[in-house]
């Protein structure tokens, strides 16, 4: 609960709230254990007039091998309304995913693939000692966390695979041009033969 450098003016969460902070950093430690057999995660609270707002960071940075290297950031901002209540609480969560990526082949030379994806999200919970306000967070950000990862998988690398397969052929180039002239040989001779049936 320090900065560093040291900064004096710095804003400090409240006594419940750096409660929280702390259960959230351990919470999502282990998330991102789970999830990234490795890396770095932090959580920061903050207070506001009518509830709390935080950040969850996770980085994941993979050296790979000497072919393949990568980094995955992810930046969840959350923003936690409390009902007057007490019993419920609205969830507003922003997250973004950071994915890059470097593969170095012989074959292919050095390909950089790098991109981000933003997706938000807004829901009421209930928040009791069975439900609290971390383990809401949590699978909120695990939710989103998934459907990113299934948008990059299915989208992304889907779309960039294909882009990739149209601009490399494996078929050298004569014979493509040898298939295209039998097809058209082809295509004469029917025409012709159909001409003099009729």
């Amino acid at each position: 609960n320090t900065y560093d450098p040291p900064l004096e003016d710095g804003s400090m969460p409240s006594e419940r709230l750096r409660k929280l902070e702390i259960e959230a950093n351990h919470a999502f430690d282990q998330y991102r254990e789970m999830y990234y057999e490795g890396g770095v995660s932090s959580a920061y609270l903050w207070d506001l007039d009518h509830g709390f707002a935080g950040v969850i960071l996770i980085k994941k940075a993979g050296e790979g091998n000497q072919k393949t290297k990568g980094c995955w950031d992810s930046i969840h901002v959350v923003e936690v309304q409390e009902k007057s209540s007490g019993r419920t609480a609205h969830y507003k969560l922003t997250s973004t995913a950071m994915l890059w990526l470097q593969t170095h082949k012989q074959s292919s030379g050095t390909i950089n693939l790098g991109g981000s994806l933003t997706r938000q999200i807004e829901q009421d919970a209930p928040v009791s000692e069975s439900s609290p306000h971390i383990a809401n967070i949590g699978r909120i950000v695990e939710d989103m966390e998934n459907k990113i990862r299934n948008t990059l998988n299915e989208i992304y690398f889907g779309k960039t695979k294909d882009i990739v397969n149209g601009l490399r052929s494996i078929p050298s180039l004569a014979d493509t041009n040898q298939q295209a002239a039998m097809k058209k040989d082809l295509a004469a001779a029917l025409l012709r033969r159909t001409g003099k049936e009729n």
